[in-house]
C-alpha cells in the first residue's frame, strides 16, 4: 500500500504559496481563483455517482486501487484504470466511477481547473442521457 502525506509549512497565503495538511486545496481555503486539488477516496465497492463537470477540467492520478469509469452519452463507454494511471476528464463529459474491489479503497490525487468545483458538479441521469 502506498502512503501519502502532506506536511505543514508555515508560509502566508499572501506570498502566493501555501501547504496545508487536510488534503484539500480550494478557493475558500487559499484564495485560489482557478485551481483546486484534493486526495479522493472511494471505499471498497463504492461508487462516485454519475455527474458532469460544468466548465472545468479534471486530471487524476490513481495512487491505490482500480476503478471502472462509465462515460459519454448514456454512460455507454467503459474504461478501467489502476494505480499509476493518469486520467483526464474534459468539461461536460458525463461519467460514473466504480471501485472494482470489495476489500480495498481507491485513492487518487485529483486536480481541477476550478477553485469552486463543488458548485459546478451536476448530477447526470444515465436513463435520460
Amino acid at each position: 500500500m502506498m502512503a501519502f502525506s502532506l506536511f505543514v509549512v508555515a508560509v502566508p497565503v499572501e506570498t502566493g504559496m501555501a501547504f496545508i495538511t487536510n488534503k484539500v486545496c480550494r478557493a475558500k481555503m487559499l484564495g485560489s481563483k482557478h485551481l483546486s486539488a484534493n486526495i479522493a477516496t472511494i471505499p471498497p465497492g463504492g461508487v462516485a455517482y454519475a455527474h458532469i463537470h460544468d466548465g472545468f477540467e479534471v486530471i487524476l492520478y490513481i495512487l491505490e486501487g482500480k476503478v471502472r469509469h462509465e462515460f459519454g452519452p448514456g454512460l455507454k463507454k467503459t474504461l478501467e484504470n489502476e494505480a499509476g494511471d493518469f486520467i483526464f476528464i474534459q468539461p461536460g463529459v458525463p461519467h460514473e466511477v466504480f471501485n472494482m474491489s470489495d476489500t480495498k479503497p481507491v485513492v487518487a490525487f485529483v486536480a481541477r481547473s476550478a477553485a469552486d468545483e463543488w458548485d459546478k458538479i451536476i448530477p447526470y441521469d444515465r436513463k435520460k442521457g
